[in-house]
């Protein structure tokens, strides 16, 4: 049984009916939502909790980390002896841990859109569970949808989850901030994806600490005056210009 209906359930939902590893039912709070995704799948849904079959076997809870624990609270007295997983890498498995007694973690480290269809046998994932058994079963799951799965704790998880932010969503930032400084320009942001490939490929190729170039980490301390100075009527790229050239040299422009 899934729980939800956005990104990642439909993407999941599919894998795992694709593999040969139907889906019974789509819970999800809107109706209409649910009816979509389960009309993918061919299985049921529904919108209320009472309607859940009391011997599910396996809940993937494919939600937002605010509602975990919420939906969580309100699942719990319908499915009593389930596998309870979120998706989350930002929220540990624990709390799922006072609502159920076989609990755990299927995070599939992926940024997921609608447009675009995932290739499965890049993404790894990051399972854990409360109990050896249901561990080996979301270890085969994920080995039957997937290629590369890693057991990764609530510790790990979290340090894991702030590392992606770094490399995704703060990555996928300055490239807009990229874009937006191109535009201003008349230019086109292809001119840029082929430094964006280079820089990706280098990294992973070796350490990205070794692959460092740039004005910060020669020291140019000129071109980041007048990087900085081009950048004056949009101060909060100022700021974030110059907070990530310090991170990369600290000893850079010390009266700034």
């Amino acid at each position: 049984m899934i729980a939800g209906a956005g990104r990642i359930a439909w993407h999941l939902g599919r894998r795992l009916k694709a593999k040969g590893l139907p889906v019974a039912l789509v819970i999800n709070r809107t109706a209409s939502h649910a009816e979509t995704l389960a009309q993918a799948l061919r299985c049921a849904w529904t919108s209320e909790w009472s309607e859940v079959p009391a011997d599910t076997d396996w809940v993937l809870l494919a939600v937002r980390d605010d509602v975990i624990a919420d939906i969580a609270s309100h699942l719990a007295p319908h499915v009593p002896g389930a596998l309870v997983t979120h998706t989350s890498g930002g929220t540990p498995g624990t709390v799922l841990e006072p609502h159920f007694s076989r609990y755990g973690v299927f995070y599939p480290l992926q940024s997921f859109s609608f447009e675009r269809s995932p290739v499965w046998s890049k993404i790894p994932f990051c399972v854990d569970a409360a109990s050896d058994a249901d561990l080996r079963f979301l270890k085969k799951i994920a080995k039957t949808i997937g290629n590369l799965v890693y057991r990764v704790n609530d510790e790990q998880r979290a340090a894991l989850h702030v590392a992606a932010v770094f490399a995704n969503n703060f990555a996928n930032r300055c490239f807009s901030i990229a874009e937006k400084l191109l535009e201003e320009k008349d230019l086109p942001f292809e001119l840029l994806h082929p430094l964006m490939e280079e820089t990706l490929a280098k990294a992973l190729h070796d350490s990205p600490t070794r692959m460092q170039t740039g004005p910060a980490i020669r020291g140019d301390e000129d071109t980041i005056r007048r990087h900085l100075e081009d950048l004056s009527g949009h101060p909060e790229w100022r700021e974030l210009y110059l907070a990530i050239s310090k991170s990369i040299n600290p000893g850079l422009l010390k009266t700034e």
